[in-house]
């Protein structure tokens, strides 16, 4: 006869097979991974190297879905409704906590329809204008903006994206008036804002620092609390003219909710040995990028307080989606 012991030490062997099945069955085909923007912008670029890794560490590949529009949330809604066994996956930045406050009705429920898996980055902005723009710094551009109401136009990414997020706290911070162009991601902004079709744009330096150096855009302050070692001359926001203003775009790795725990934690694991790997971090130390961390819990905190962060700026600053 078993005795109780036993019987529990049965009953816990049970309960937690499936979840072993389910860890190491996983990826049993290709991984899709989708991206709310055109290729060639920040969040494409983080999707498309953590891809990779992950294909080659798991020998299954891992296929970027590019589906932009609508402020992110086609993409988001292709994934809320996705099966959840982590085989489709969606990477966000800052205009996915944004939504909820912006867009009075989503067709999905950001916090209990995905859940976070993985921090893949964290990448400073920078503030750049187009060279016929006579400004040479940020406190000549706000003048611009202060005698010009509306009058000067800012591209973003699209509705919500940080591009709108950053350039719309700055404008509130510095009590100027400007006109938001939204896109569908940031290349064809940054394509607009060469040709003069905008003024500006609060970008990625991930995908503005070519430009720059090829003299097509004109840098003015980087958007972090501290300078980027990627350009040390260039000043931050609050030593340019904004005291108090510091703005990082984030990318975070989300699921579909009921995923497996187990499959969530084999992602999160693998995605953070991927982040140390010595070759991509010298592709992020490149792109001036952070790697990021925390496990799908400690995300999952973070995403909510970023979600009540950003309600407060969406009232604060009366923003709109366009």
């Amino acid at each position: 006869m078993k005795t109780p012991f036993a019987l529990l030490g049965l009953a816990l062997c049970l309960l937690l097979a499936p979840a072993v099945q389910a860890q190491d069955s996983y990826p049993s085909k290709p991984i899709k991974i989708v991206v709310p923007f055109p290729p060639g912008g920040a969040a494409d670029n983080f999707a498309r190297l953590i891809g990779q890794k992950l294909g080659e560490a798991w020998g299954q590949a891992a296929v970027i879905e590019n589906k932009p529009g609508a402020g992110g949330q086609i993409a988001t809604q292709a994934v809320a409704t996705a099966p959840a066994d982590g085989h489709t996956l969606l990477v966000v930045t800052v205009g996915h906590a944004v939504n909820p406050s912006l867009y009075p009705r989503l067709p999905y429920d950001t916090e209990k329809d995905l859940q976070p898996v993985a921090k893949l980055a964290t990448v400073p902005s920078v503030l750049v204008v187009n060279p016929a723009v006579p400004a040479q710094n940020l406190k000549e551009l706000l003048a611009l903006a202060k005698v010009q109401p509306d009058k000067l136009a800012y591209a973003s990414s699209g509705n919500a994206t940080t591009s709108h997020v950053a350039a719309a706290l700055l404008a509130s911070m510095a009590g100027v008036q400007m006109l938001h162009v939204p896109y569908k991601g940031s290349a064809p902004a940054l394509t607009d804002l060469i040709a003069g079709q905008v003024q500006l744009m609060i970008d990625p330096l991930l995908s503005s620092a070519q430009h720059v150096k090829a003299g097509k855009l004109r840098a003015l302050a980087i958007s972090s609390a501290t300078r980027s070692p990627l350009a040390p001359d260039l000043p931050t926001m609050a030593e340019a003219g904004v005291p108090g203003y510091a703005f990082a775009a984030w990318f975070l790795l989300l699921a579909p909710s009921g995923t497996p725990a187990p499959v969530v934690a084999k992602l999160n694991a693998q995605v953070a040995r991927s982040l140390g790997a010595a070759d991509l971090q010298e592709r992020y130390t490149a792109m001036g990028a952070e790697a990021g961390k925390g496990t799908p819990a400690e995300l999952q905190a973070f995403l909510a307080a970023e979600i009540r962060r950003y309600a407060r700026l969406v009232k604060d600053t009366g923003m709109k989606a366009e």
